[in-house]
């Protein structure tokens, strides 16, 4: 029986046992257990020197010998000499990362890195996530494979070999296929894991491997990352909201809900996504479509974590905010993060409605 997620670890195997034979110091940055540790080693043979940078993560009590922990950003490898490791292993960790910390890590990476040293990443790919409505959300940016080409390519790098995990749509027609199974008339499972390693664009996952050939232009690399994030960032964050009330749609490349008269409950919710310390505004669009408004309405605009448990912040809009005109209407939430929270989520919510109301959400930093 075909078992998705075991399929996706049995491919990133493969990739991993596909490697150039290597030995020396290696570096993984994220790593959620010993048993990735276990994992690393029996797919590559490497029983050498093993750094894990992890900020998030307890460390585990078990490590195997030959690993050093160090609890840091994979931004900042403060801790690693330069020119001191042989391969840097990033699996499923970019996609985390605020445009910051995806800086650091590149010109870190490069740093830490031996000369020819081998630098292997893989990430899902947002081309395909996006076409097929796919989301994860603790992610904050997924890059495609060729953003990813390009910020390996100014940050010192040369890539040797760009594949793919798990085709998820048609490479020529474009036509999207079902993530987590194979259908009938489509590419049977076979054909989708073998096809999706030349088709890197098309795929659920790029691998991609590389090596340092020459010292990062800081410069260059930060103004790509910023460029990346610049143009996707709202688009891919908006893609993440649910709706629970109302008709969904897509206005001005912002998730758009409306609902009708008389309902009431949560408009919109999300997008769930990763904030470090600072200060932010939630920006909240609302427009009333309706001819007259209840004085017993009351519109909810919140910020929270941890899936309602805090709330960050809070503002009740009422009837007469809404009425005497059709446009959108801006309202601002400010709030402000601590420490590092994994599921920022911002909700609309309406009682005792008795118009219609279309509404969107932004979060800036201040």
């Amino acid at each position: 029986m075909f078992d998705f997620n075991i399929m996706l670890h049995d491919e990133r195997t493969r990739c991993l046992r596909s490697l150039p034979k290597f030995s020396g110091t290696v570096l993984s940055a994220g790593c959620a257990g010993t048993w990735y540790f276990n994992w690393f080693e029996d797919c590559t043979g490497h029983s050498g020197k093993h750094i894990g940078i992890e900020l998030y993560s307890q460390k585990p009590a078990d490590l195997p010998a030959n690993v050093e922990w160090t609890a840091n950003s994979v931004g900042d490898m403060c801790d690693v000499g330069s020119s001191s490791v042989d391969v840097v292993f990033s699996g499923q960790n970019i996609e985390h990362l605020i445009p910051k910390d995806v800086l650091g890590f590149l010109l870190e990476s490069n740093r830490v890195l031996k000369e020819g040293g081998l630098f292997v990443i893989d990430s899902p790919n947002r081309s395909s996530t996006q076409h097929i409505e796919w989301s994860q959300p603790e992610h904050t940016l997924e890059f495609t494979a060729d953003e990813m080409v390009s910020l390996l390519d100014v940050a010192g790098f040369d890539v040797m070999e760009t594949r793919g995990i798990w085709l998820v749509r048609d490479p020529v027609t474009k036509r999207p296929f079902d993530l987590f199974s194979c259908k009938a008339g489509e590419l049977d499972c076979d054909e989708r894991r073998y096809m999706a390693r030349l088709h890197a664009e098309d795929s659920f996952i790029w691998w991609i491997n590389a090596k340092k050939c020459r010292p990062a232009d800081a410069e260059k690399t930060a103004s790509l990352v910023s460029d990346i994030f610049f143009r996707n960032y709202n688009s891919f964050i908006n893609s993440r909201f649910v709706s629970n009330l109302g008709v969904k749609r897509w206005e001005w490349g912002s998730s758009v809900v409306q609902v009708s008269p008389g309902d009431s409950g949560c408009v919109l919710n999300g997008p769930y996504i990763p904030l470090s310390d600072g200060n932010y505004q939630a920006i909240f669009h609302l427009r009333n479509e309706a001819e007259s408004v209840s004085e017993s309405v009351e519109i909810v605009l919140a910020v929270v974590s941890a899936f309602g448990a805090v709330i960050h912040g809070k503002r009740v809009v009422g009837f007469d905010e809404l009425q005497k005109t059709k446009k959108w209407i801006e309202f601002c939430v400010d709030f402000c993060v601590v420490g590092y929270v994994t599921a920022i989520e911002t909700k609309v919510v309406v009682k005792n409605y008795s118009g219609a109301v279309s509404a969107n959400v932004n979060i800036l930093k201040c």
